[in-house]
């Protein structure tokens, strides 16, 4: 097996990497073939002019790289109808008449204009445009240029990340945008990720922000999506941007524009990578001879034998879990793209594999997808686009248990010889399987198939005024099945489990826009109608007490006893949109828009809601007083205010509904009853957040700077109360309580560096306060509530930010080494009680930052990309169990909880753990010793790359690089990772940390 997985990697880094090296002594050896930076190098040639008086002009286009384009428009000015475009070697060939001027363009690059004398043969080079002011950034149904903006809006395209190898779509926007929280709670393949766009919204139901793909919104997520697919990603951030999404709007937008095809010929490019992924960091735990020495310490000479003890010292004996379960996880990723077109048609085909492999044993995941884009001008009147993408993606095991990899004894025996079954932990974790042996014997397969198609139709009334008319359909089926053998532990009950749940969404959006100029001033308006609805059904069948395990999770009739159930939800949604915007000399904007949505979910008159917003901005650098400067280019200051709101409830949430429950009544036959768990409401109505924001534009001497500050107010909160058990107990709805996020956002964007070495850098950095106002009425709610570990790890409280920890305040060690924790009153004692419990912390960072830098100077290029969080806290549980002997951890398997804990050091005042032989000394999970700055400042990726232009390598061009992601972390958080989590928001209980990952590449454009 180790042979064969050596030579699978070493295999496909040859492929990759290496297979096309000769090409770079070719590339050496050959002379530069582009011209140099300046004006078009120019080529007199024997004079061909033809019986008509034209000449025949021949030409190469190339980049400032000296690479060819493929499909630059080739034009004569003042003739647009007569030209051509160049061909996949960037050559070109047009009759001219004399004296002509050639018109030289391509998408994202300056055009150039060349008058034609005595030229027959041209080489041409078009530099990349760079004037990030004139981007069309993409707004809630429709566009407009980045310099006209009024809102919040933050962009990021496929020249910020085209240069990492970048797996998820949340990856692009980690460290790339001010104000969005991008966390990776996983280091799984496949794991999901925590997105957040200024602060936390709501308290009961999601946060997370509305995903737009190209108009339709994506109701199943963005797992089925290549990242090479997409061209660029938009974050409405401010109410004014948000508020044209109403109800659901509130936690921020993210539209996501797919590419498309281009005039020419086609380009066909494939994407070959390799990545060797392994843990970067472990816990400093003792091995099998120190923790069987620390057993006899703590324990008794007697616990383990002298034979057994000598038997760990010289290796013969023992177990190693993280070396025995991990591994270096191989990562194959393959993309191939086909894009083309001519004027009127446009497409783009592109399909994609990626295999993951985790770093742990027995755990991977698989992505297959293909796209197809369509543009096409039926009539000059009608343009047509159609878009499809259809996934599958297949996830195999969880992952393993880091809790217990870190907990479980290394001086066990691992399972039983005779009977095959694998054994408990008899000195440490009381309750759990052995991690190995649960890969071993246990799986599980989650799948998941996705299609997202939309179809537009633009109708162009007449001259300013449009019409389209865009449907859209996303399906998920997501069926999953998991089998638990008896082999796992003593006395374990075999069992098997099968889900499948679907999810239907179709979506109609109607859109009549309005565009004329008069003079100096410039108007918009637009009218939208749209309807969606979604169903959803699941499917549930479960069993244990399997007769044999020769078939695992298949055939439910194999269990002794089974379970079965389904479900079936539907929503749907209408809502009616009107937007203006007007500008004056490109100088004054104002933009008011008004949505109202009519949500299913509610009741009577409460089902619709009405979302206003409205923004003004003054450009102060268009003033005729400022004509005269020319450092200023765009000085503007934005304000805006709007309210959006949030239904994100299940449906049938406001009804009364009855749950079912079954009691024996003194005998061995189970009765069905009823009883009032979810309690009518029919007053709730759309939980509201109002938002104001504040913000300056500012291009400086070749410097894109964008400051905001904002104020979030969440107010009538969805808040789900319970009834107190000796009523009935049960659940009922209420629009109460308050929750508010404040804060600022900066971003700057440059080019230090233009010439023959370029250096292109952007910094952003975001804080955000989050602080809860009003609970409904209540003084606190507790959460993390974990009976394991003692009670409730966090609390919500008005006045303090959401995922506070409550926890005790630890003070240091009394005279016998037991742990003292402070008191309400200021004293301290070895045994406190829950009203010495304080307030302390905050699960999510108060600041985010991004720095990154791509320079290139000829055919190489470099990507040094940062990330950085500060200002929060983890709750490190896996350290607590590690170097504690309280409830489920009955032993320290942390080398310096035993070899830096009081008994073991000489000098008491360098102890830096209780006891372990003290029984008066306790340790609470709830405790700020356990509580950890997670600051930290990580190199998310840096890579190189060097580029065989097509000339050299005759065929195609072909771009060769290696990177590494997340190489290194600064932190002085003593878990794995601090960015990772497992369960509630900040609690490291056996987190699967980040693998750090090397990357080799080949990009290779035919």
């Amino acid at each position: 097996m180790k042979v064969t997985r050596k030579s699978k990697w070493l295999l496909s880094i040859l492929f990759v990497f290496f297979l096309p090296s000769h090409l770079f002594s070719q590339a050496a050896s050959m002379p530069m073939e582009a011209p140099t930076e300046g004006e078009p190098v120019t080529e007199v040639q024997e004079d061909e002019t033809d019986e008509g008086g034209n000449r025949t002009i021949k030409g190469i286009i190339y980049d400032e790289q000296g690479e060819t384009i493929i499909g630059a428009s080739v034009l004569i000015k003042g003739e647009e109808t007569t030209g051509t475009t160049s061909d996949m070697d960037g050559k070109f060939t047009l009759s001219v008449p004399q004296g002509a001027t050639l018109v030289i363009s391509y998408i994202g690059y300056h055009p150039q204009e060349i008058k034609i004398r005595k030229r027959t043969a041209l080489h041409v080079i078009l530099k990349e445009d760079n004037q990030l002011l004139e981007e069309v950034v993409v707004v809630g149904y429709g566009t407009v240029k980045k310099s006209d903006l009024t809102g919040s809006v933050s962009g990021v395209s496929t020249r910020q990340f085209k240069n990492q190898p970048v797996k998820r779509v949340e990856n692009i926007l980690q460290g790339r945008t001010p104000g969005v929280e991008v966390t990776a709670t996983s280091g799984v393949p496949g794991a999901g990720m925590k997105v957040r766009v200024r602060g936390t919204t709501s308290i009961n139901k999601s946060s997370d922000p509305l995903y737009v793909i190209d108009g339709i919104i994506s109701s199943s997520g963005l797992d089925g999506i290549n990242p090479s697919d997409i061209q660029s990603m938009e974050v409405l951030k401010d109410a004014s941007s948000t508020a044209i999404y109403g109800s659901r709007g509130s936690n921020g937008v993210i539209l996501i524009t797919t590419k498309g095809g281009s005039e020419g010929k086609a380009s066909i490019t494939f994407d070959a990578s390799v990545g060797l992924s392994t843990v970067r960091k472990q816990y400093d735990l003792l091995n099998a001879y120190e923790y069987a020495t620390a057993l006899n310490d703590i324990r008794g000479s007697s616990t383990i034998s002298a034979e057994d003890l000598e038997a760990y010292k010289n290796g013969t004996k023992g177990i190693n879990w993280a070396d025995l379960i991990t591994h270096t996880g191989i990562t194959q990723d393959y993309r191939l793209s086909i894009s083309g077109g001519n004027a009127k048609v446009k497409y783009l085909i592109s399909g994609n594999m990626l295999d993951q492999e985790a770093v742990t044993i027995k755990t991977d995941y698989k992505r297959y997808g293909i796209r197809a884009n369509i543009d096409a001008d039926v009539k000059p009147w009608l343009t047509i686009s159609a878009k499809m993408n259809a996934s599958s993606l297949h996830k195999h095991n969880d992952g393993a248990n880091w809790f217990h990899i870190t907990n479980f004894s290394p001086t066990m025996e691992m399972k039983d010889p005779e009977t095959g079954i694998y054994n408990r932990d008899p000195y440490n974790i009381a309750n759990g399987s052995n991690p190995y042996g649960e890969l071993m014997v246990n799986y599980s397969d989650s799948y998941s198939y996705n299609l997202n198609a939309n179809l537009t139709l633009l109708f162009k009334i007449m001259k300013g005024l449009t019409f389209s008319v865009q449907g859209g359909y996303d399906y998920d089926h997501s069926p999953s099945y998991s089998f638990k053998s008896k082999l796992e532990a003593p006395g374990a009950i075999n069992s098997m489990n099968n889900t499948s749940n679907m999810h239907n969404y179709w979506q109609n959006t109607n859109n009549l826009t309005w565009q004329r100029q008069f003079g100096d001033h410039n108007v918009t308006a637009m009218a939208v109608w749209e309807i969606s609805r979604s169903w959803d059904t699941g499917l549930q069948g479960t069993g244990s007490n399997l007769n044999n395990e020769s078939v695992g999770y298949w055939n439910i009739a194999n269990a002794a006893i089974r379970n079965a159930s389904n479900s079936y939800t539907e929503a749907s949604l209408a809502s009616g949109i009107i937007r203006a915007n007007y500008d004056y000399k490109k100088r004054y904007f104002i933009t008011a828009a008004l949505r109202a949505d009519g949500s299913s979910k509610f009741q009577g008159n409460n089902k619709w809601g009405y979302f206003p917003s409205a923004a003004v901005a003054w450009d102060i650098a268009k003033e005729k007083f400022m004509s005269n400067q020319h450092i200023l280019e765009q000085l503007k200051l934005r304000g805006s205010f709007g309210v959006t709101g949030n239904q994100d409830i299940a449906a049938y949430s406001t009804l009364g509904m009855l749950s079912g429950a079954t009691y024996g009544w003194g005998t061995s036959n189970a009765y069905t009853g009823y009883w009032g768990n979810q309690f009518p409401t029919p007053d709730i109505t759309w939980e509201k957040t109002y938002q104001y924001d504040l913000g300056v534009d500012l291009s400086l001497g070749g410097f894109n700077i964008t400051f905001d500050w904002f104020k979030k107010t969440t107010k009538d909160l969805l808040f789900q109360k319970q009834v107190p058990k000796y009523n009935g107990g049960g659940t009922y709805w209420v629009n109460q309580g308050e929750l508010k996020n404040t804060g600022v956002e900066f971003s700057v964007n440059t080019f230090p560096v233009k010439g023959t070495v370029t250096w292109e850098t952007g910094f952003n950095a975001a804080y955000v306060k989050n602080e809860v106002t009003d609970l409904a009425g209540s003084d606190f709610v507790l959460t993390a509530n974990y009976s394991d570990l003692g009670g409730a790890m966090q609390i919500m409280k008005p006045g303090y930010p959401m995922g506070s920890f409550y926890v005790y305040q630890w003070k240091g060690f009394d005279e016998k080494g037991a742990n003292l924790y402070q008191k309400a009153d200021g004293s301290l004692t070895t045994s406190p009680t829950s009203d010495d419990l304080v307030v302390k912390g905050q699960a999510s960072p108060k600041w985010t930052m991004g720095w990154n830098n791509t320079i290139s100077w000829k055919n190489w290029t470099v990507n040094i990309f940062f990330n950085a969080a500060t200002g929060y806290n983890r709750l490190n549980i896996s350290r607590y169990t590690a170097a504690s002997m309280t409830g489920n951890s009955r032993f320290v398997t942390l080398r310096d909880a035993y070899f830096k804990g009081w008994d073991h050091v000489s000098n008491k005042a360098e102890a830096a753990y209780p006891s372990l032989t003290n029984t008066e000394s306790k340790n609470y999970a709830n405790s700020d010793f356990w509580l950890e700055d997670a600051s930290f400042v990580k190199l998310k990726n840096v890579s190189i790359s060097y580029r065989i232009p097509r000339r050299v390598a005759k065929f195609a061009s072909i771009q060769l690089s290696v990177s590494a992601q997340d190489l290194f972390t600064i932190t002085r958080y003593k878990g794995m990772d601090p960015e990772v989590y497992t369960s509630y928001d900040g609690l490291d209980y056996g987190a699967y940390p980040i693998p750090r990952t090397i990357t080799f590449g080949a990009k290779i454009r035919f």
